[in-house]
């Protein structure tokens, strides 16, 4: 037994690109008909699909879904995400899982293996030790060693002048997991994601903190004096728990309810979820000056250089010219614009092309000369308020010499040799001396004065082409809002998770299979409550969601209902007694009752 606990404990490593793929189970012992939970973890990534275990003899396996983190882990900074199974045994014995073979991306990864011991009976765990483990609660204490700041690099600007933010996250001696992005309050600021994040180390009133440094930029939309923040991010703070080391017995005699990703033979670590809050920053916003603001002004504010550039030279008259503009330096390039060329007389221009980089924006246009007798581009002149100078900058560029030739003119086409006449002495046909062929019908009859646009058939066929623009500019506007409104996206998740789940419970209902109605209810308030919640689905629990609901003015009865589900679903899965058909088509009318009261509450 004790060489089963080490290797649950023991995680097998396969490298592929400096990433790890291991498994592990939450107990390594559980009795027939009680499912176990199966995590497939790959470290240094988030992006790896879930694999396909196919059927495992004796075993039932279901997907319930992917966990992503962040973890600070003894000072080092690690993302992964864990693809979690329900492993339900259809008989007794002891299962081996892995080691699991998975390939993506030409790579190939290759876990550890882990047993599974399936008995008659559920281990119990000995009064003793769950006295003792009551007996000894360590409290959570958080304070200077997990804290957030918010620093901004101005307390000053322009109305579209960039304001550096950054979100250090401190971590002193603690294990942190499941760390969010940060959000803060931005009254009239526009926001710019969060770049990947930094980690070091930092001193500070003689402590050494692990930081993770969050940095973007925003920039004022209107003048006026405004609050920035508090920054929150949510996370679960690891802390260690001591418990009585067993006199005798089954080494696996353990709560069925800890995590195996960090128990070892007497302590126990336990995740208590955080939202931590930094200050608050004062910012205020000024209008650009009206005195001095050139006419060609477009609200640029920065340092900003001008490339004026064209490419042929020298070309032939109706030939394209290249001509490439390209503002670059530091500023916000959102509000740059085309810079302001004069009139270019001579040429026919097309709509530029933009493209923006990080410290760049360039402007790509194609004309063509009309004639020989254009000399030049014209000029172009950009403008932009310099925020250091507190002075509006205006670069002139051009024109730019260019040599049009005229294009060869090609000789017109000849009938060489006696054509011409043979067709002098041919004779003509007279009017109707001409040979017709009888026809046997009469063929279509068609107007005289019929044309094809005034078919009624051919104004619908006119119309789908522009019917499918609609649809897709209507699509491409949904899938942007998805992609940007991420509590949008997370409210339309959490309806399609509710409305499949509560189907497939109906389904189970009839079948009146007890076991899989309560394992579905479960995954269904998983994913139902962790779209709505904006959490991983696999992090969600009682606890946490009794926390988050409490603090949204939550009916207390419907709070009730929601934390009596997740204990009837526990009862079912994990202990021996069985439900009653009465009991399961209740607790599917209270998870309705439940959906339709969160649906029209508007606090999410």
């Amino acid at each position: 037994m004790l060489v089963m606990v080490m290797l649950i404990a023991t995680a097998g490593v396969a490298n592929a690109r400096d990433l790890r793929f291991e498994v592990s189970l939450d107990k390594s012992q559980v009795a027939i008909g009680t499912a176990a939970k199966l995590g497939l973890s790959f470290y240094g990534t988030q992006s790896i699909p879930a694999p396909d275990l196919g059927n495992i003899d004796g075993l039932e396996v279901r997907y319930m879904g992917p966990s992503t983190m962040m973890t600070v882990l003894n000072g080092q900074v690690s993302s992964s995400i864990t693809h979690m199974y329900s492993v339900l045994p259809l008989r007794l014995g002891k299962f081996q899982l892995g080691p699991f073979a998975f390939t993506y991306k030409a790579d190939e990864y290759k876990s550890n293996m882990i047993f599974l011991d399936v008995t008659e009976t559920r281990p119990v765990v000995p009064k003793a030790i769950q006295k003792q483990d009551e007996a000894m609660p360590e409290k959570l204490d958080m304070q200077d060693r997990v804290f957030l700041t918010l620093e901004a690099a101005k307390q000053v600007a322009y109305v579209n002048e960039l304001i550096p933010i950054t979100v250090k996250f401190y971590v002193n001696r603690m294990n942190v997991s499941d760390i969010q992005l940060p959000v803060f309050a931005q009254e009239s600021f526009s926001k710019i994601e969060f770049k990947e994040p930094k980690q070091y180390k930092e001193n500070m009133n003689g402590a050494l903190y692990d930081v993770l440094e969050f940095s973007t930029s925003i920039f004022g939309t209107k003048p006026g004096d405004y609050k920035l923040g508090p920054a929150t991010i949510k996370a679960n703070v690891v802390v260690r728990r001591r418990t009585a080391r067993p006199s005798s017995g089954d080494p696996f005699s353990e709560d069925f309810t800890r995590d195996s990703f960090f128990d070892d033979f007497f302590t126990r670590y336990e995740r208590h979820p955080v939202e931590l809050k930094s200050q608050d920053v004062q910012i205020s916003v000024l209008p650009v000056p009206a005195q001095g603001r050139p006419a060609n002004f477009s609200g640029a504010v920065g340092d900003y250089q001008f490339i004026y550039a064209a490419s042929p030279t020298k070309l032939k008259a109706g030939d394209p010219v290249t001509l490439r503009m390209e503002i670059n330096g530091t500023g916000n390039l959102n509000t740059v614009l085309m810079p302001n060329m004069a009139a270019a007389n001579g040429f026919k221009t097309y709509e530029p092309q933009v493209k923006t980089g990080e410290h760049s924006k360039s402007f790509t246009q194609v004309l063509i000369p009309e004639n020989e007798n254009v000399t030049e581009i014209p000029k172009a002149e950009f403008s932009f308020f310099d925020p250091a100078k507190k002075d509006y900058v205006t670069i002139s560029r051009g024109p730019i010499q260019i040599q049009v030739e005229k294009p060869k003119e090609e000789a017109p086409s000849q009938v060489i040799g006696p054509a011409e006449e043979i067709q002098k002495d041919r004779p003509r046909d007279e009017l109707g001396r001409d040979l017709v062929y009888i026809k046997e019908l009469p063929g279509r009859w068609r107007r005289v004065d019929y044309q094809v646009y005034k078919n009624g058939f051919l104004v619908p066929f006119m119309a789908l082409p522009l019917g499918i623009l609609i649809f897709l500019a209507i699509a491409r506007g949904r899938a942007d809002r998805l992609r940007r409104d991420t509590a949008y996206a997370s409210k339309l998740n959490s309806v399609k998770s509710a409305k499949a789940g509560l189907k497939s419970l109906k389904r189970l209902l009839r079948s009146k299979d007890e076991k899989a109605f309560y394992e579905a209810l479960f995954i269904t308030l998983q994913g139902y409550l962790g779209h709505k919640l904006r959490i991983p689905p696999a992090g969600v629990t009682s606890d946490v969601v009794e926390g988050i609901l409490s603090m949204k003015n939550i009916d207390v009865d419907i709070l009730a209902i929601v934390v009596g589900l997740f204990r009837a679903c526990d009862e079912a899965r994990f202990a021996m007694s069985q439900k009653e058909l009465i009991h399961m088509s209740d607790d599917l009318k209270r998870l309705e009752e439940a959906i339709n009261y969160l649906e029209r509450k508007k606090v999410f």
